[in-house]
Order: C-alpha cells, then sequence, then structure tokens
C-alpha cells in the first residue's frame, strides 16, 4: 500500500513537470523555414526567408526577408536579394529556438554577412554582421529587413487600416501612423527616419508621397491587433528608419550601418516581441509617453 502510494505520488510529480514544460513551449516563440521559400520562381523565392510563430494560441506566424535587400550607394547596389538563385540559407536547430547562417554575397565578391536568430520567451533576439573583405569601400550601406504580418491571426489584413494599428516614437510619444501628414495621403507605404542616423536614401517614400517629415527617436516600431491586446513590437539598434507598407503588410524599424571600408566588419542587434503589455509599461521600457 506504502508503495503504491509512493508511486502515485511520484507519477503526479512527473505529470505536473510534463505539463509545466509543455505550457513553458507554448510561451516561447518558435522559428521555422517553409520549403516553399526555395521556389525557382524568383517571385515566390525567398532566399533569406525565416518563420516565426508567435508564443500565443493559434497565433499564426510572421514571415521575416532578413534581408529583403541588402544595398550599397551610388546606384542602389545590390549586395542580397530576397530572390537570390541560392537555397534557403537559414539553419533552424532542433528545438527550433536558433536559427542562423553566414554567407558571401552571390554579387559582391569578398563581401559575407551572417545573421543568427535566438528566442527567449516571447522574444525573439536578432545579430546581423557584415564582413567587407573586399578592396573597395560600400558606401551607405542600406538594409530593408521585411517583417511581413498577413499570416499572424488577430492582426489588420491588406489595405486595411492598418495606419491605425501601427506606432512609431518621435519627440518622446507615440505617434500612430494614421496621424501623421504626408503629401499623398493615400500612399501605400509610410516612412520616417531616424533623426540620429545620417544615412537616409529615402527616395521611394518621398516619391510616392509617403515620407514623415518628423524625425524619429528610434527605429521602434509597434503593431497592435485588430481587437485585444496584442502587440508586436520592432526594434532595430542603432536605428535608421521606420516603414510600414499597407500592400504586403509588413513593418520595419531598420539598423543604420553607414560607410563599411576595406577590411571592416559591422553588427548591428534587433528584437522582435510578441506582448500584451499595457502602452504604460511599454512606454516605461522603451522611453516614450
Amino acid at each position: 500500500m506504502k508503495n503504491n502510494f509512493i508511486f502515485c505520488i511520484t507519477f503526479a510529480v512527473f505529470v505536473f513537470a510534463c505539463d509545466s514544460k509543455t505550457e513553458q513551449q507554448r510561451n516561447i516563440a518558435r522559428l521555422y523555414v517553409d520549403p516553399v521559400t526555395n521556389s525557382e520562381d524568383p517571385e515566390i523565392r525567398m532566399a533569406y526567408g525565416l518563420n516565426i510563430v508567435p508564443p500565443w494560441p493559434d497565433g499564426g506566424s510572421v514571415f521575416v526577408n532578413l534581408p529583403e535587400h541588402l544595398e550599397y550607394m551610388p546606384g542602389t547596389k545590390g549586395i542580397a536579394r530576397h530572390h537570390d538563385k541560392r537555397t534557403n540559407v537559414w539553419k533552424v536547430n532542433a528545438d527550433s529556438t536558433q536559427a542562423g547562417y553566414n554567407v558571401e554575397s552571390l554579387t559582391e565578391t569578398d563581401v559575407f554577412f551572417s545573421v543568427s536568430a535566438t528566442t527567449i520567451d516571447s522574444t525573439v533576439n536578432f545579430e546581423v554582421t557584415i564582413r567587407n573583405r573586399s578592396n573597395k569601400t560600400l558606401h551607405s550601406l542600406r538594409p530593408l529587413f521585411c517583417f511581413q504580418y498577413h499570416h499572424l491571426k488577430g492582426f489588420p489584413p491588406r489595405l486595411s487600416d492598418n495606419f491605425k494599428h501601427t506606432f512609431t516614437i518621435a519627440g518622446g510619444k507615440r505617434v500612430a501612423v494614421s496621424d501623421v501628414r504626408v503629401k499623398n495621403p493615400g500612399a501605400i507605404a509610410r516612412m520616417a527616419q531616424v533623426g540620429d542616423c545620417v544615412d537616409e536614401h529615402n527616395w521611394w517614400a518621398e516619391e510616392m508621397g509617403g515620407f514623415m517629415e518628423q524625425p524619429l527617436d528610434q527605429a521602434l516600431t509597434i503593431l497592435t491587433a485588430a481587437q485585444g491586446e496584442r502587440k508586436v513590437l520592432l526594434r532595430w539598434t542603432p536605428g535608421k528608419n521606420f516603414l510600414s507598407n499597407t500592400f504586403i503588410p509588413c513593418i520595419h524599424a531598420d539598423p543604420c550601418l553607414g560607410d563599411l571600408a576595406p577590411g571592416e566588419a559591422r553588427t548591428v542587434k534587433g528584437e522582435l516581441i510578441f506582448t500584451t503589455a499595457s502602452w504604460e509599461s511599454l512606454g516605461k521600457k522603451f522611453d516614450f509617453l
């Protein structure tokens, strides 16, 4: 009888531990690569595409092109494009909490770039390093790291009220993108420059009339759900710009890279945060009202 009692207690502890572990696993963002990104069709192929599953039940997923484009000036010369003709480069570990790659540019000999992604609870931390082993300076590096949310459950669909649910930080305050004046209110994308980054090259948004004149405090973009408290925060440091495109739909908070001389390397860091925290607590953490 005593042995049976001890067995029951031990079994109950084991089941509780397993349930707790399962619950913890549900609360961790996960990473995976979709095989469709290896399509022969350049319009479908996403050589640097990674899928991120939020820690929410039935949360859908975020798709990130990291990078969508990586360019330098003058002439917007490409170091990497999402449609580069190569097999998807990401390698994901067994429990889907870490991923990364390290490759050489297909168009710029001796230019290398590496990316890592690591999930810690509801946050995915990114690190991007570019190494210039060529004999020329890469001027005004322009990264475009595209985070697409069309498969994220409960968030605005494309060409809807996306700008009302997208926020950035200017003058120490949270600013709804829908409330910012631009030359063309019908522009499908809006973009703004971080004040501390001297590299601008925002001609695309300027031409369509979606450029926001007020400089930003930091490269921080906040996307809210259509209903409820769910939020997605995207931040890169040091920051270059904010971009929201309702057509895809996607958000950016791209980093500032500057020039890269022969022999130099530069690393930038980013984070994607899934949260239900209040605006007050987020304001305290990220320094805005």
